[in-house]
């Protein structure tokens, strides 16, 4: 495994009031790696609504350690990032979602979704010695847009394990298909994620998680690129909703597309030299990831058969994402619903990848 790793939270609830601390650094060439957070964890929404539909909110939350000692030569010293949140339903939330997706999705039904041409394709990749570089400039931007695939949406049926296994399979098929040729054309190497469907606990190198105990729905383990969803928990909180699960899982898979390039090794980079900006910086992660995901959701929408209804729904749960509506400013690491939102439905509507550089984006866009 590689020794870049993030700090590791423990995917089952913790109390916020807990003083956080960071791990010992390993020694250079030691096996053992210090524990790294799983990129973007969902986490249920609490009442349902009077419709019946729940409303997630992704949730982060960084704990407020003083700043990591500086790194070593020969070896790095990383974060340690402790995720605790929760997902709150709020009706005012919801309502706004929904009065605002319905009126504007409704044109975007004949959107064109035609891949912007590369600028700079065949690219070498920018030194990786040069965080903010790879952060602003990584040559992934100048890769146009995804192809239209063909990525007919499946039939969730129950949303029971197989129903979901087979759901998440046909997606992770499609995702790989049409991000491979982006990244290696950026000068990356490209390597297919794992997926792990799980009905029973699970340890992972970012921590345990049990289906249907605390409020993961699903994550993104960098240290062994795999992507973890929770059966039982998804069914709950989205029945068989094929857009929530694909929204769900584009933005893990953005986090893959994130480590692949370079960027959430960067960002570990930047953070240890601007420590105070270190929530600025994990809500522009966080959005790239749900950019890169409505670009995805984007590309295959003739095949996928986003019509009205699935446009309806692709708005409700575009807001819903981010930090909890006046929430503690201490603890905004993933940005507004109406950034989300905004991030989401700019990847799906203009299929260039350039459009997700949140990085170079100014602080209002990534409030």
């Amino acid at each position: 495994m590689p020794s870049d790793n993030h700090g590791q939270p423990q995917f089952l609830p913790l109390d916020p009031q807990q003083p956080r601390a960071y791990p010992q650094q390993p020694a250079y060439g030691q096996s053992a790696y210090p524990q790294q957070p799983a990129h973007q964890q969902y986490r249920p929404p609490s009442p349902a609504s009077a419709n019946g539909w729940q409303q997630p909110h992704w949730s982060y939350s960084w704990a407020p350690p003083p700043p990591p000692p500086r790194r070593n030569t020969g070896s790095k010293v990383v974060l340690a990032l402790i995720a605790v949140s929760a997902i709150v339903f709020f009706a005012l939330v919801i309502a706004s979602a929904i009065t605002g997706s319905i009126s504007r999705t409704r044109a975007d039904v004949t959107v064109d979704h035609t891949p912007a041409r590369a600028t700079n394709p065949d690219a070498a990749p920018v030194d990786a010695s040069n965080a903010q570089a790879v952060l602003r400039d990584n040559t992934l931007y100048a890769q146009g847009g995804l192809a239209n695939g063909d990525c007919p949406a499946q039939d969730l049926g129950e949303a029971s394990k197989e129903e979901q296994t087979r759901f998440y399979e046909a997606l992770m098929g499609c995702l790989n298909d049409e991000w491979r040729p982006s990244v290696e054309s950026a000068g990356y190497t490209y390597e297919e994620p794992g997926l792990v469907v799980f009905d029973s606990a699970v340890i992972t190198p970012c921590g345990s998680a049990s289906p249907g105990d605390g409020r993961t729905l699903a994550f993104y383990c960098p240290s062994d690129k795999v992507m973890y969803a929770d059966v039982p928990q998804m069914r709950k909180y989205f029945g068989a909703n094929d857009v929530a699960y694909a929204i769900v899982i584009g933005h893990e898979f953005g986090h893959h597309i994130q480590r692949e390039t370079g960027v959430l090794s960067a960002f570990d980079d930047v953070v240890y030299d601007d420590f105070d900006n270190r929530l600025d910086l994990n809500r522009r992660v966080e959005l790239q990831a749900s950019c890169l995901g409505g670009i995805f959701l984007g590309a295959i929408a003739e095949s996928y058969s986003m019509d009205q209804s699935k446009l309806g729904q692709l708005g409700r749960v575009a807001g819903s994402f981010g930090d909890e509506p006046g929430g503690d400013d201490t603890v905004r690491d993933h940005g507004s619903g109406v950034s989300n939102r905004e991030w989401i439905l700019t990847g799906y509507r203009v299929n260039d990848l350039g459009r997700c550089n949140t990085f170079s984006a100014p602080a209002d866009a990534v409030d």
